[in-house]
Formats: structure tokens, sequence, C-alpha cells
């Protein structure tokens, strides 16, 4: 399931546990950057990292394309940041649900030192893969 905040996109797992925020969205340098809060919770779990894309890196099209694809794939589909700090990953059970597992990486993701942390939602191939990537849409504008 997901909901849109005030100041961006909440999606909650299944079990009411996890979730995923992407919050905070804004232009540092009134430019093409867009930068936004990517937060991940789930028992026990707690981080948060800060994310640069150039629009969005693709996301928009992205969501789009796996909302697109309601009737499903094969395999798994990804998406990563352009520092490389957070990755989503998609899967389609083939029964109109799709799996989301974001994955962030901190303090600088290309530092083998770096943490991670991860979180699995699924929403409904239709209509909330729809919603969200329209909210994704207006997450990077």
């Amino acid at each position: 399931m997901y909901r849109t905040l005030d100041d961006g996109i909440e999606l909650v797992a299944d079990d009411g546990q996890a979730r995923v925020r992407l919050r905070v969205p804004q232009r540092p340098f009134a430019d093409e950057f867009v930068d936004f809060l990517v937060e991940l919770q789930d028992s026990g779990l707690n981080a948060a990292t800060g994310v640069r894309t150039i629009e969005g890196d693709g996301l928009p099209s992205w969501t789009r394309i796996l909302a697109d694809s309601y009737t499903g794939w094969d395999g798994e589909r990804s998406w990563e940041s352009l520092e490389r700090d957070a990755r989503i990953y998609a899967r389609h059970d083939g029964r109109g649900h799709v799996t989301l597992r974001f994955v962030i990486r901190g303090p600088r993701a290309c530092d083998e030192a770096a943490w991670e942390a991860s979180v699995s939602v699924n929403l409904d191939a239709g209509e909330d893969m729809r919603g969200f990537a329209q909210e994704i849409e207006v997450l990077a504008r």
C-alpha cells in the first residue's frame, strides 16, 4: 500500500511493519538536480540517507514502465540513483502483485565499508503501481 504524505510518499508492507518513505524533495541548486530523503523502517531497523538525482535519474519513467506492465514480466527489474546510494528492485509475481525492494547505502555509497539496509513492500500491479508512478513523477519535479 502507498499513501501521499505532505512532504513525499510512504509505502507500507502488508504486515504494517516495514515502511519506505521518499520525502522532502528539493532542488538545491535550482537546476536539474533533485535531492530527496529515503527512510526505511522495519522491525529493529531505522535507516535513512539523502539521495541526489538528475531529474530523478529516470525513476519516473522506470516506475511508469512498471505500472504499464501490470500483466507481469519475467525476472527482476532495477533502478539505481546517480551516486549509487539508492536502488530499487522490482519483481512481478504473475498474479497481480509487485514486490519492490528498496536498498540504501551510506554514508558514501561507493565505499566498500558503507552500510546497507533494505526493506521490501508489495503493491497491487494495477492501480497501486499507477498511483505510485504518478507520485514519483511529482517527487522528481
